[in-house]
């Protein structure tokens, strides 16, 4: 188990039978792979990750490997540790000015790469920008660069999402920062919000057909974030502000999740600990904390969602990369590991499977270039306690929140006597099988609910008495 801000190494599951198919080796949260390293020789303006439902992943890349920006994709198979078919390349568009790529892909593997890039029209108008995709189906060729929208001269690309009916929806911000123009699909018409203040990052989600986009000052860490919603016909509520939220110096997270529409900021205090809201259909809830209490605080957000219905997030805290998992999108388990080197080009990204595994690509800089790396990760699980009392004596029993990802997890039980008794025994059990101290989630059928139950038996003279506290859980799904 893990708990929020610890990375702990776990012994050996126990026990085999109908509940638990079979021993295995410890699967650690964390990396299940030394980092892969996808280029060293160049610039990186930006970069993605997604996923599709196989688990394989799709990294995106803008770079100055050559005379001018090229886009880069590289497919890596579930189980995988290097590019199939080796990186594909295609032209920016944009000699110097191609950025903000985002990488968008369906459960099929349909991938959309999304990025910005000016012209040689761009001084002579506010809108001689252009939004360019290019596309590959599964892993396959990488189609040329297209065109597909106009974008303000000399602006920025914030963000690129799916939105309802699996249109391609955009963000992108005039060069002056006080106007976001926004796309319900790329072929739609431009709807142009001006903002609040100078705005320095917006991102967009999703609660069905009601997008979301919030946004953050720029230059400023304690400064509350802003939100805005879609009414239909284009139009949109006013800016309002979330109180008891700073951004620190992170970018503000938001994405959609299963129950709702979650965004990430910091608590309003030189903590700058990772607070959590949800959206209500109308505005966003008091911020609270995730429990990720780390002394580093957070210097980015990358929250993303998946089928399972949780949150996961990949911030930058000072060398490390810190995942998080938040299975019920409000409540985190985390792990960390070393990036490697001092971070660059970006903040880090994250991409999530149901089952739990992930992948998270970062930038550092080295000798040569700026390295561009990627990781298999699997997600920490994240323990809850339920209790149970009889005549003064207690017992609590500790095991995985659900859903519990393919990871080993701690498991206990405990017992606090009434004055006179004590603890004779105590006994842990997932389902008809005997554990120890842990449990493989990797050898539970996924999406199956399963009950943990301890029992602690009491001793007074002769006397005894059996107290028993049971947690059900689910194992994450595949899909």
């Amino acid at each position: 188990m893990v708990a929020a801000g610890a990375a702990v190494a776990f012994s050996l599951a126990t026990g085999a039978g109908a509940a638990v198919a079979s021993a295995a080796p410890a699967a650690r949260p964390g990396p299940t792979h030394k980092a892969i390293t996808l280029t060293n020789i160049a610039q990186i303006d930006s970069y993605d990750v997604a996923t599709d439902a196989a688990g394989a992943a799709f990294i995106g890349w803008i770079s100055d490997a050559g005379p001018a920006r090229q886009v880069h994709l590289c497919t890596i198979r579930a189980g995988g540790t290097s590019c199939a078919g080796g990186v594909q390349t295609i032209a920016s568009l944009g000699d110097s000015s191609a950025s903000g790529l985002r990488v968008l892909a369906t459960a099929s593997g349909n991938v959309t790469l999304v990025w910005f890039h000016d012209t040689t029209a761009s001084g002579s108008g506010p809108q001689n920008a252009e939004i360019a995709t290019a596309t590959s189906v599964n892993g396959g060729t990488l189609s040329a660069a297209t065109d597909v929208a106009s974008a303000p001269s000399f602006g920025y690309l914030d963000d690129a999402e799916f939105g309802p009916g699996g249109a391609i929806w955009t963000v992108a911000e005039t060069s002056n920062q006080e106007t976001l123009q926004i796309r319900a699909g790329l072929g739609a018409a431009l709807v142009s919000k001006g903002g609040p203040y100078q705005i320095g990052t917006a991102k967009l989600a999703f609660s069905g057909s009601t997008a979301v986009i919030a946004i953050q000052r720029a230059a400023y860490i304690t400064k509350p974030v802003s939100y805005a919603s879609s009414k239909g016909g284009g139009s949109w509520s006013s800016f309002r502000t979330l109180n008891h939220t700073w951004t620190s110096d992170a970018n503000v997270g938001l994405t959609g999740t299963r129950s709702g529409i979650r965004l990430l900021a910091s608590v309003d205090n030189a903590d700058y600990w990772p607070v959590v809201s949800r959206w209500t259909g109308n505005g966003f809830t008091r911020p609270a904390l995730t429990g990720d209490r780390n002394n580093c605080s957070p210097g980015s957000h990358d929250p993303v969602s998946d089928a399972s219905g949780r949150m996961a997030d990949v911030s930058q805290e000072c060398e490390d990369l810190a995942v998080a998992n938040l299975p019920d999108t409000t409540h985190a388990a985390v792990v960390r590991f070393g990036s490697g080197g001092t971070f660059s080009d970006g903040p880090p990204q994250l991409a999530t499977t149901p089952r739990g595994r992930a992948w998270v690509v970062w930038s550092i800089l080295s000798s040569t270039g700026n390295k561009l790396l990627v990781a298999p990760v699997l997600l920490p699980g994240r323990d809850v306690s339920v209790r149970k009392s009889a005549g003064g004596n207690r017992v609590t029993l500790t095991g995985p929140a659900s859903c519990l990802p393919a990871v080993t997890v701690g498991v206990k039980v405990t017992g606090s006597a009434a004055a006179h008794w004590r603890v004779l025994r105590r006994a842990l059990h997932l389902g008809r099988t005997s554990l120890g101290s842990a449990l493989n989630g990797g050898t539970l059928s996924a999406g199956r609910l399963y009950t943990l139950t301890g029992t602690v038996t009491f001793a007074d003279g002769g006397a005894r008495r059996t107290v028993t506290a049971k947690l059900k859980f689910r194992s994450c799904p595949n899909s």
